[in-house]
């Protein structure tokens, strides 16, 4: 089941389907709420962008299935690396997929699995 979930959110973001957002929010809850605690203004439209970066979409793709020249993808990624406090020698899409490491709940999930 959570194969065809997660399937399913590819297939979202690829048509640029309002409903990407609430099924990405569903399988990771805590990346939300990390990059709102970090930024408690970040919109939605910036949420879902950085989700796609979560899932590891290239800069040219996701200017792809957004609908948009890959100039502005790059430029809202500076932008939100403004917004998000994130250096410039750091890979973005890392630094996304690291937010679901610096999460409490996670944080509580990795140290359970170590004892």
């Amino acid at each position: 089941m959570e194969r065809n979930n997660f399937n399913n959110l590819i297939a979202l973001a690829k048509n640029n389907d309002a409903e990407f957002l609430a099924l990405f929010n569903e399988i990771y809850p805590d990346f939300v709420s990390s990059l709102k605690s970090i930024n408690p203004k970040i919109r939605s439209s910036e949420l879902e962008f950085c989700a796609m970066t979560f899932l590891n979409f290239s800069t040219k793709h996701i200017a792809q299935y957004t609908f948009v020249t890959v100039r502005a993808v790059q430029i809202r990624k500076n932008r939100l690396r403004k917004k998000l406090n994130i250096a410039s020698d750091i890979d973005f899409n890392n630094w996304m997929r690291d937010q679901i490491q610096r999460t409490p709940q996670a944080k509580q999930e990795l140290s359970i699995e170590t004892i």
